[in-house]
């Protein structure tokens, strides 16, 4: 069912998840859903969970054994970049779905709090990490929750400059001399 779930998701958005349409999907009864889940709340928390769960082992696998805060969030600025214009899709829509319902706050926190910690920056390493952490979030966003255009080859782009950012203090230059006007 919640392979099911997914699919609805990333092809008509969160509002096209119902009991209805799930129960179509699946090639089950509507009651068996109901029962399963009891609200359409519950049904996107669960979906939202198993999204949130399926990052974290990515993310745990990227990050080894690894355990500075710089680690943290490069392997947050990596596996954020690979993800799939269809994973990031159904997560986006999950998430705007869920944030106004407050019932996936504790997921939101504890999945946010695993790969940025507190946002507390004392060093100028912690400030630039920070930073590097929410423009990846924001870039995340705007392409996938706001339908922002922005092409694969840009979006690797911003990610490989965000992976230098966090890394050396500095972005990359993509084949643009000093001067050289911005792409279109």
């Amino acid at each position: 069912m919640l392979d099911a779930a997914e699919t609805i998701v990333i092809e008509t958005g969160a509002a096209g998840l119902t009991f209805g349409s799930l129960a179509s999907a699946a090639q089950v009864p509507k009651a068996s859903i109901q029962s399963a889940f009891g609200s359409r709340e519950a049904l996107m928390d669960a979906v939202l969970d198993r999204w949130l769960a399926r990052e974290q082992t990515r993310f745990d696998t990227e990050l080894a054994n690894r355990t500075s805060d710089r680690d943290r969030m490069l392997a947050h600025i990596r596996i954020t970049a690979e993800l799939t214009r269809e994973e990031s899709i159904s997560g986006a829509a999950l998430m705007a779905a869920l944030a106004g319902s407050g019932l996936a706050e504790t997921s939101f926190k504890g999945w946010y709090r695993a790969r940025a910690g507190t946002l507390e920056a004392t060093t100028s390493e912690a400030r630039v990490l920070r930073i590097a952490f929410l423009a990846a979030e924001g870039a995340y966003y705007l392409r996938n929750l706001f339908s922002f255009p922005m092409s694969d080859r840009l979006w690797h782009e911003i990610f490989d400059d965000l992976h230098m950012y966090a890394e050396h203090g500095q972005a990359t230059v993509h084949g643009a001399g000093e001067g050289a006007e911005p792409e279109q």
